[in-house]
């Protein structure tokens, strides 16, 4: 299961800051560490965001989408929510199969 996101940790720096040291500046944006360019106009900011921590964050997102799209569908998340309820004893009485079993050449 993958971790819960972390919220960021932002640095600001100027255009000008980015420009004068950009190596340093950007060795700060590592893991959830990001730098975030201001600009005079905020819709201008840009963010610099590590790549395995934007790609966390995508991850979730899209498993958080499909979460909906499934609590969406009333057929399905009531059928899912029946499986539930009966799982444990389904489990302890040999109805489910692993995996393995179920794709195993005879």
């Amino acid at each position: 299961m993958t971790a819960v996101a972390r919220l960021p940790k932002t640095t600001e720096v100027n255009r000008s800051q980015l420009r004068q040291a950009q190596s340093s500046i950007l060795r700060k944006a590592v893991g959830e560490n990001v730098v975030v360019v201001t600009a005079t106009n905020e819709d201008e900011e840009k963010y610099i965001v590590d790549k395995h921590y934007f790609e966390d964050i995508l991850k979730q997102l899209r498993s958080a989408m499909e979460t909906l799209e499934i609590a969406a569908d009333t057929k399905l998340f009531n059928n899912l929510l029946a499986a539930a309820e009966t799982i444990d004893e389904d489990l302890r009485l040999g109805k489910l199969y692993s995996f393995e079993e179920v794709v195993e050449d005879d």
